[in-house]
Formats: structure tokens, sequence, C-alpha cells
């Protein structure tokens, strides 16, 4: 079962723009033959922003996994139990900014996209674990962390 779930993936504008760009990287092949410039600009300017979209980490809540409270946040292919998960809080652009800038430590765990512009801070509580701190971009933080308050344990 799966209570929240975001794809981080650009905006249709920046795919475009991918788009566009790789097929241009096509057109070095125009000094030896028109056609294989003609397939390498389509097979570029189609395969650059699937790249892209494919290659964008998801965020998700899921029941899953074997840890103490069976729900687990899913960022990319990290993943860890909402039992070790404490505050949660929302960032805006500026605070996003000073996470990942000023305020950042070696010990936080970032599932960053350029593409998205806020996030949300949640504290570690697990003792064993290095990390302290899950910074995650996201779309919605408000609805990230309103996810994360409902199904985490210790709420």
């Amino acid at each position: 079962m799966t209570y929240y779930s975001e794809k981080l993936t650009p905006k249709a504008s920046v795919l475009i723009s991918a788009a566009v760009l790789c097929g241009m990287f096509g057109l070095l092949g125009l000094p030896f033959s028109q056609l294989v410039t003609l397939v390498a600009v389509t097979t570029l300017a189609i395969v650059g922003p699937l790249v892209m979209w494919a290659m964008a980490p998801k965020v998700s809540i899921t029941k899953s996994g074997a840890g103490p409270s069976g729900i687990e946040l899913h960022c990319g292919r990290a993943h860890i139990d909402l039992a070790y998960l404490g505050e949660a809080r929302g960032l805006d652009e500026d605070g996003l900014h000073k996470k990942l800038g000023v305020e950042s430590s070696g010990r936080d765990f970032v599932c960053y996209s350029p593409w998205i512009k806020t996030g949300v801070a949640i504290d570690n509580t697990d003792d064993s674990d290095p990390i302290a701190t899950w910074v995650v971009c996201s779309r919605h933080p408000g609805r990230l962390v309103d996810s994360l308050k409902k199904h985490t344990p210790s709420r």
C-alpha cells in the first residue's frame, strides 16, 4: 500500500529543451550522411528526455519492509522505517537553499533534484545510524510532512 508518492521529474520546458539540445548533437553527423543525421537527430531528441525522466528519483511512503512499523520512506533507492524518523519540517525555497548550503552537514542524507525548489528536513532518531537528517526535495512538502506525521508511530 502506498500512502504518498511523487516522482521528482523535470518540468516539461526542461524536457523540451533537452530534446532540442540532444537533437542538435545529431547534427554532428551532417558531414557524413543526411540519413545518418536524420536518424541521430530523431533518436537523440527522443532518448535524451526519456533518460532524464527515467533517472528522476521517486519519493514515497509505503507499507513494506520488516522494520518496527512496517512503513518506510523511500527516496530513490534509499529507504528507512518511519519508526526511526523524528520531526519533519517543510522547507521553502530559502530554507532548502540554506539546508543544502551553509547549514549542511556531512551527516545529512540528501535526495536532491535540481528541478525542485522546496523540500522537507526529517530528523533521524536511530542512534545506530550515522545519518542525522534526511533532506528530501518535494514539490508538495506540506503533503509529505502530513503523510509522515500521520504514519509515524511516535506521533
